[in-house]
């Protein structure tokens, strides 16, 4: 490997083990002062320790030892194929109160790619003001805003979490239903009900992902779903949880694997969920899947200056409309809600 003046200044590797308290302590210091993720470890360790490895990037000025930047990632498998291992970024900082060699983070970011091999390195929740342009710039990234679909429940009576201005019916012109749901409840029942190997697509998520995200979290509930065709065959996955806030609950679809078709007949059988749950609404954020396949299933759009608000942040609460920006290298990259860091606790819990 080529020595350049980063080398000679700084330590640039994955980190160990036994730093994580060191990043923790960076991360309250230099990113947010009692972020939940300098405060509970075990949280730590379940988002960026897998195996032996602690999936950060760091720098260490080799004459203070102190650590100057950090670079947190999130594996999408566990592959070791180079041609389907991908990661999202996720914590990205350097100390800017100190003498540093400018864009320290650029290199950080850049040197991701040999220490993990990653094919692409992906990230949703991207910062419009240092995220953006500096993906841009030094990575050739393109950048999009992820898109919130809705089905509204419209035998609410008062909407308690959304703020509905404009029913908009015309989302519920959905065909008759011809996809059916059944909840798995376990990897195993994963690994029999669907062939995740046969999935091509950026990012590649395998059981191993599967498993950790939605069987294993340590705080959230999700509920993983096989969707059906006419004929029974199942052709993808869905994920999903619920959200209880202010005496009222919507539901999120978080993720999709699979045959985005099976999409467009689930309007019945989400409009059962909204009715038999008592949801305001259902929301589904996401980037690269096809529109015209969530209209069918009975969503709506909710455009930047829309009317209705749909909220996104739940902790706290903020009755608000939010914008979910992405960066991505590929045409046909997939982004969904759960992806990368946006779908986690931000305020300390008892574990359940």
């Amino acid at each position: 490997m080529t020595i350049n003046k980063y080398d000679e200044r700084y330590e640039i590797r994955l980190a160990k083990y036994s730093e994580i308290e060191k990043i923790m302590s960076f991360i309250n210091e230099f990113w947010r002062k009692g972020h939940i993720l300098a405060l509970d470890r075990k949280l730590f360790e379940y988002e960026f320790v897998d195996g032996n490895q602690v999936n950060f990037v760091i720098a260490i000025d080799r004459n203070t030892g102190f650590i100057e930047g950090i670079f947190g990632f999130l594996n999408c498998s566990k592959t070791t194929d180079v041609n389907k291992k991908d990661i999202w970024g996720s914590m990205w900082k350097v100390v800017d109160s100190r003498e540093n060699i400018p864009f320290l983070g650029v290199e950080l970011a850049k040197r991701v790619f040999t220490l993990t091999g990653c094919r692409t390195q992906i990230g949703n929740g991207a910062n419009l003001n240092t995220t953006v342009p500096l993906r841009r710039m030094f990575f050739g990234d393109k950048v999009a805003m992820m898109k919130q679909y809705y089905l509204l429940n419209n035998e609410i009576g008062e909407y308690k979490i959304a703020v509905i201005k404009d029913k908009n019916n015309k989302g519920h012109l959905f065909k008759v239903q011809d996809t059916t749901i059944v909840e798995l409840l376990s990897i195993n029942d994963v690994k029999r009900e669907f062939d995740l190997e046969s999935i091509d697509s950026i990012p590649y998520k395998d059981y191993w992902y599967i498993n950790k995200r939605y069987f294993n979290h340590p705080y959230y509930k999700y509920k993983v779903y096989a969707l059906r065709d006419s004929n029974g065959l199942v052709g993808a996955l869905m994920m999903t949880r619920s959200v209880e806030c202010n005496g009222s609950k919507v539901l999120r679809i978080v993720d999709y694997i699979g045959n985005q078709k099976l999409f467009a007949g689930l309007g019945r059988a989400l409009e059962g969920m909204l009715k038999n749950n008592g949801y305001e609404y259902i929301d589904f954020y996401t980037l690269g899947f096809d529109e015209d396949y969530i209209f069918r299933a009975g969503f709506s759009l909710r455009i930047e200056q829309d009317s209705n608000i749909i909220p996104n942040y739940f902790e706290p609460f903020v009755r608000e409309n939010a914008e979910i920006w992405a960066h991505y290298k590929h045409e046909g990259t997939l982004f969904f809600k759960a992806d990368g860091d946006q779908d986690r606790p931000n305020e300390i819990r008892d574990r359940p």
